[in-house]
C-alpha cells in the first residue's frame, strides 16, 4: 500500500524578484538585505545572524524532448557544485498542490539519496508539496534515455515513455546558479528560519541575472517522530512567516509576479 500521510518537513516562502534591482548584484543585494531586516524587525522578528556567504554551482534540468517528465509533475535536476571535491546532485522532484498525491509518489532510487517531503509556498498564499529524492555522485551516471534515468529512478516505469525515448537538458539551457545566504531569523523563541538569495545567470562575467529569487525556510519539530507522524510548527512561527511574506509582497518594486519558480523558467519558458 502506497502511504501517503507523510509529514511536511519543511516550509519554503518563495518570492522570485524583480532582475532590473539586480544588475549591480553586490549593490542590489545589499539594499535587498536592508529591507529585509527591516521587515523582520517590523513584523516583531528577531535577527539571530547576518551572513554573506555565497556559493556557485551549475544547474539544469533533464528532460525527453517533448517534456514528458513535465508534463507527469517530475522535474530531474542536476547540479554541478563550483568545487569538483563536491561532485554532483541529481534530484527527482514531484510538485502537487494535492499533498496526498505528492506523497504517493515513488521517487525512491537503488543509490538511495536524501529523500524530502516539503511545503512550497508562492505568492499570494498558494502551497504546492514537493517530494524529492537527491543523490550525491562524484561521477554523472549515463543519463541519455529514459532507460537509464529509470534505473536510477525506477519508480518513474509507471509513467510508461518508451525506454528508448532520448533525455536530453531541457531548452538546452544550463544556469551559472549563485546562491548567497543572507541571515537566520526567528519569530518567537523556538524555530529558526534560514533565509537565501538566488541568481541565474548565463555566463559568469554577465552583468544581469535571469532570474532572481528570494526565499526562507524553517523547519519541523522532528525530534523522535516517524516519516508518516503529524508535524509540528510553533504558532508564532508560523504567523511571523506569513505576516513578513505577506509584506514582501507589498514591496512592489521588489517583485516578480510573472514567474512563479525557478523550474518553471528552465522548462517551461524558454
Amino acid at each position: 500500500m502506497i502511504r501517503t500521510n507523510l509529514a511536511v518537513t519543511s516550509r519554503e516562502y518563495k518570492l522570485m524578484l524583480n532582475t532590473d534591482r539586480f544588475k549591480n548584484r553586490e549593490n542590489g543585494s545589499k539594499v535587498f538585505v536592508e529591507l529585509i531586516h527591516f521587515l523582520i524587525k517590523k513584523e516583531k522578528g528577531t535577527i539571530l545572524e547576518k551572513q554573506n556567504k555565497e556559493e556557485k554551482r551549475q544547474t539544469f534540468y533533464l528532460d525527453t524532448p517533448q517534456l514528458a517528465l513535465r508534463q507527469h509533475g517530475f522535474s530531474l535536476r542536476l547540479r554541478e557544485e563550483a568545487e569538483p571535491s563536491n561532485g554532483f546532485q541529481i534530484n527527482l522532484k514531484y510538485r502537487s498542490s494535492d499533498r496526498y498525491i505528492s506523497a504517493g509518489q515513488d521517487i525512491s532510487s537503488p543509490e538511495g539519496g536524501k529523500i524530502k517531503f516539503e511545503e512550497d509556498i508562492l505568492p499570494p498564499f498558494v502551497s504546492r508539496f514537493s517530494h524529492s529524492n537527491s543523490i550525491r555522485v562524484d561521477k554523472l551516471p549515463e543519463l541519455k534515455t529514459m532507460k537509464q534515468v529509470t534505473a536510477l529512478f525506477p519508480g518513474l516505469k509507471k509513467l510508461n515513455i518508451e525506454k528508448d525515448t532520448p533525455v536530453k537538458i531541457a531548452n538546452d539551457f544550463k544556469a551559472l546558479e549563485l546562491v548567497r545566504k543572507i541571515c537566520k531569523f526567528q519569530f518567537g523563541d523556538i524555530d529558526i528560519v534560514k533565509a537565501s538569495l538566488s541568481f541565474w545567470y548565463l555566463v559568469e562575467d554577465s552583468d544581469w541575472p535571469l532570474v532572481a529569487e528570494f526565499s526562507f525556510d524553517y523547519d519541523a519539530d522532528d525530534t523522535g517522530k516517524e516519516r508518516h507522524e503529524l508535524e509540528q510548527y510553533p504558532f508564532e512561527a508560523v504567523e511571523g512567516s506569513n505576516r513578513f511574506f505577506r509584506a514582501l509582497q507589498n514591496q512592489v518594486g521588489w517583485v516578480d509576479f510573472n514567474t512563479s519558480t525557478k523550474t518553471a523558467f528552465a522548462v517551461e519558458v524558454l
